[in-house]
């Protein structure tokens, strides 16, 4: 009657909130995977599902078995690897998702280590906006994301990364101000390059530069990092980024960066996986490779500070 099969079915109609969508997830047909649910809930003799124009909701039967499937589906996948485990090393492949704030100076170096010591991984990584991973990881398109905190679905399982604090880039090589912190009420009218709306960290900045009254007089909207700094470099427009992310402009002076005080602002950050799924042996040592590498970048830009 329940069936890793159906179970997975179901998970993926209440998760996607339609048929069309979880058909597509699961590389079945619509009409495939609404047989399933309908042969599921003839069996069990209860209504699971309701049905509208706008999608699915769950009945609390429905509610109840979308938990139990969860937990029993987590469950089948942690056995199988465990079992696999039995083998030598650690192999196989994850696909990642990261936003661009962390594919530079965070993942190289952690997704080096980790090939290092496990040859016979391979390590997909997919740069994306922060609120495509969640979107992607959700789906079960890629298997870990790293995101900025949010509030997470039950469709999630997360894991803290750890802190960064936001900086001040302005143009400037070798400027006097360099790595000395500024008070967030003392910033000037700024015209910022951030990400396109609807980026998590994006909206967070504006909210908290709007509550300290800072004064944002246009915002060039641009998805790349490697574009910001180039802009940033060549004009009067600054930008707001996660210190971790800019060492080399730190250690250089390539570019004004200045921490921002009274208070701060900071970036925390998550490790995203789908909830439904055990998830990859290979995802806590990627994990653990990115809270480490974030501590030491950390401790790299404290060492940087000057006194105001």
């Amino acid at each position: 009657m329940l069936t890793p099969s159906n179970l997975r079915a179901f998970a993926a109609v209440v998760e996607e909130g339609g048929f069309t969508a979880a058909a597509a997830r699961l590389h079945a047909t619509q009409s495939g995977v609404s047989q399933q649910i309908a042969r599921l809930e003839r069996g069990l003799g209860v209504r699971l599902l309701i049905r509208s124009p706008h999608g699915v909701s769950q009945t609390p039967a429905g509610r109840t078995l979308y938990g139990q499937a969860v937990r029993i589906l987590r469950e089948i996948e942690a056995t199988e690897a465990t079992l696999r485990t039995y083998r030598k090393g650690v192999s196989g492949s994850i696909h990642v998702g990261l936003m661009p704030a962390i594919t530079r100076s965070v993942s190289g170096p952690v997704q080096r280590r980790l090939m290092s010591g496990h040859p016979n991984v391979r390590i997909v990584v997919t740069e994306m906006m922060s609120s495509e991973v969640i979107d992607a990881v959700v789906a079960g398109r890629i298997d870990l994301g790293i995101v900025p905190a949010f509030n997470a679905p039950d469709a999630l399982r997360v894991a803290p990364i750890g802190q960064t604090r936001e900086v001040l880039v302005l143009r400037g090589r070798d400027h006097p101000d360099h790595m000395r912190e500024i008070a967030l009420a003392a910033l000037p009218p700024l015209r910022l390059v951030l990400p396109s709306p609807g980026n998590l960290r994006r909206d967070a900045i504006l909210a908290r530069l709007k509550a300290a009254q800072v004064t944002v007089t246009d915002v060039l909207d641009l998805d790349s990092m490697f574009g910001t700094l180039e802009f940033i470099e060549h004009s009067d427009y600054a930008t707001i980024l996660p210190a971790i992310m800019l060492t080399p402009e730190i250690e250089d002076a390539g570019l004004c960066v200045r921490p921002i005080r009274s208070p701060s602002l900071s970036l925390e950050l998550l490790a995203i996986e789908p909830a439904s799924r055990a998830g990859s042996p290979i995802a806590p040592l990627l994990v653990a490779g990115f809270v480490d590498r974030v501590e030491a970048l950390n401790r790299q830009v404290a060492a940087g500070l000057r006194g105001s």
